[in-house]
């Protein structure tokens, strides 16, 4: 029981003193209780009905969340700045690929490009058209290779141009000079086949192929009445 002032007590408000005071006490805690329980359960709208139901039994407004006794304020979670999305990656341009160079001696592709040139085997090509061909071989360099390919290789040779009216400008450029004359054109001969007789003799002349005929007509060894039964057998077959 509350003392008076005279009594050496302290003024009591009226409001925690008696039944009256306990049930409003109560009602308080239930309140609070079931706003707490509201909150937490997450529902809106039974958060909305208790939050009214404390403004009605406390008669001030409902405290925020997490400042009941004991808690601390909730601070809402921070959402970390979102990161820039990474600029897409321009194509880069595509590198062109080397090309292969062109593989083997020189020697060598020049008779590859005499052969590829010619209309047929042993036919006559013009410089023009091989300097043309080995256009990414130094021009000096093609010189060199061709008058040494005229000097160790018998089955090479070179002739000037006979209607030297018809010569352009390009063919003085592509020609070499061998014996103090300029060349203009050249031709390789397939080497010969010295066993191609021995074959068509073997066979018998109208048994042997058609290439061991030809190859047989070239060897300078080769007897006179050998020479014409080839011949002869070359035109019944229409190769002459």
């Amino acid at each position: 029981m509350c003392r008076s002032a005279a009594e050496g007590g302290r003024r009591c408000s009226g409001r925690s003193c008696g039944a009256a005071g306990a049930r409003a006490r109560q009602a308080r805690s239930r309140a609070r209780r079931g706003l707490e329980a509201a909150r937490a359960a997450g529902d809106l709208d039974a958060v909305a009905a208790a939050e009214a139901k404390y403004t009605a039994v406390t008669g001030g407004p409902p405290p925020d969340v997490g400042t009941f006794a004991g808690q601390l304020p909730t601070t809402p979670a921070t959402t970390p700045p979102e990161k820039p999305m990474p600029k897409p990656e321009e194509p880069q341009p595509r590198k062109a690929e080397p090309t292969s160079a062109p593989t083997g001696s020189t020697a060598d592709r020049v008779r590859d490009a005499v052969a590829k040139l010619a209309r047929a085997e042993g036919e006559w090509v013009s410089l023009v058209d091989l300097r043309k061909a080995l256009g990414d071989v130094d021009h000096d360099e093609v010189t060199r290779v061709l008058r040494e390919m005229n000097r160790n290789d018998p089955a090479v040779h070179f002739v000037p141009e006979d209607n030297r009216k018809a010569l352009r400008e390009e063919d003085h450029a592509a020609a070499i000079e061998i014996g103090g004359d300029a060349q203009h054109v050249m031709r390789i001969e397939r080497p010969r086949d010295t066993s191609a007789k021995d074959r068509v003799q073997a066979a018998g002349i109208g048994n042997a192929s058609a290439d061991d005929l030809t190859a047989a007509l070239r060897d300078p060894l080769i007897p006179s009445q050998t020479y014409d039964a080839i011949r002869a057998e070359q035109k019944r077959r229409g190769l002459a």
